[in-house]
């Protein structure tokens, strides 16, 4: 409790907002952090291993939402006119694979049918999710434009006689792909959390996504160990032939799950 604070008027209202205020989760023994807490930066590896453990009593039917998921994928990947959709469709069974998971963890049992739950509740607000995706990458490549165009341009005519571009061109270029990272990482923050919370709480699109980037922002440091680490498992899977990828694949889905209840619910 920080005893430095000024003493407030008592006669005035609370100044918590409601998405500060702790909320029971249904079994009781839980508490809901709608602010999301802030965790250890090790927390990040952990969350590899706590979806390890739920992934691996029914290591066989999270191989098979894989390849699902993967097939499913690819078909909309290789259709010209459907392609965009993948955007709209990874929360959406982001979605079904929270409530995939949350069955699991309170009863055990493995549905692999509510991996397409997604569209069947809350999908109007998943859509959402993907279009904020959808649009803060087109914000991005708006920037990259923006603060590298004329290095792009240059380049992409061959009008730089020249070996390599100019400094001031390759600097502009340079600030421009950073700026690009940027948009597309913020966007990251805004979504990450938000199927989960669409799915599992039932929370409104616009409330699901401040939450979200709320969460990221206190866990900048256990967000960058962890991708750090799958990064690493995502690159020693590919070395077998990419039959690695089997088992990371669905691992790397639960991870949503996991670093969702590392930082929005706690034990009371």
């Amino acid at each position: 409790m920080n005893l430095d604070k000024e003493p407030r008027n008592p006669y005035s209202p609370p100044e918590s907002g409601v998405d500060d205020v702790i909320q029971p989760v249904d079994n009781g023994n839980e508490i809901f952090i709608p602010g999301a807490q802030s965790v250890p930066a090790g927390e990040g590896v952990n969350w590899i291993g706590q979806a390890w453990h739920l992934m691996k009593p029914k290591f066989g039917m999270w191989i098979l939402l894989g390849i699902i998921v993967f097939l499913i994928m690819l078909v909309v990947q290789v259709i010209p006119v459907l392609n965009i959709a993948t955007l709209f469709l990874v929360p959406i069974f982001n979605g079904g694979i929270m409530a995939v998971c949350e069955k699991q963890r309170t009863t055990g049992i493995f549905d692999l049918e509510l991996m397409f739950s997604g569209f069947k509740k809350n999908l109007g607000p998943l859509i959402g999710v993907g279009a904020i995706m959808f649009g803060m990458m087109m914000a991005s490549i708006i920037v990259l434009f923006i603060f590298g165009g004329s290095a792009l341009i240059a380049a992409g005519i061959g009008s730089n006689s020249e070996p390599n571009m100019s400094a001031a061109s390759a600097g502009l270029l340079a600030f421009g792909g950073l700026m690009m990272f940027v948009v597309m990482m913020v966007g990251y923050a805004l979504t990450w959390f938000a199927p989960a919370l669409i799915m599992i709480h039932d929370i409104p699109l616009g409330k699901a996504v401040s939450m979200s980037f709320s969460a990221v922002k206190k866990n900048l440091l256990p967000g960058l160990i962890y991708f750090i680490v799958v990064g690493i498992i995502m690159f020693i899977a590919m070395i077998p032939m990419f039959i690695g990828l089997l088992i990371v694949m669905p691992l790397f889905m639960v991870t949503y799950y996991s670093s969702y209840r590392s930082l929005f619910i706690a034990n009371k």
